[in-house]
């Protein structure tokens, strides 16, 4: 039987891999083709591991139907935000 992480050990692991990731960006060489490929395949891992751990702390918290709908506007927007790059044209 496996215990289930405290609180404080999901906020722990989702930061660890932000500062892990950000660590390894700074390290990359941008001007290598394989780095920033294996780059982006270990950020696509870990942040994966970090919106699950902090999904679940979300739902442990009672935050849940409200972290989804800030989710859902912001991703919201992005879309919108990416639909209209390129556009040009005066206002």
């Amino acid at each position: 039987m496996t215990d289930d992480p405290t609180d404080a050990q999901i906020l722990a692991a989702a930061i660890s891999i932000a500062v892990a990731s950000r660590n390894l960006i700074q390290r990359t060489d941008r001007t290598s083709y394989r780095d920033v490929c294996e780059v982006l395949d270990a950020l696509h891992e870990h942040l994966a591991v970090a919106g699950g751990s902090l999904h679940l702390l979300a739902e442990r918290l009672g935050h849940r139907a409200e972290v989804e709908r800030l989710v859902n506007e912001g991703q919201d927007r992005m879309a919108a935000f990416r639909a209209c790059q390129g556009l040009g044209g005066r206002a």
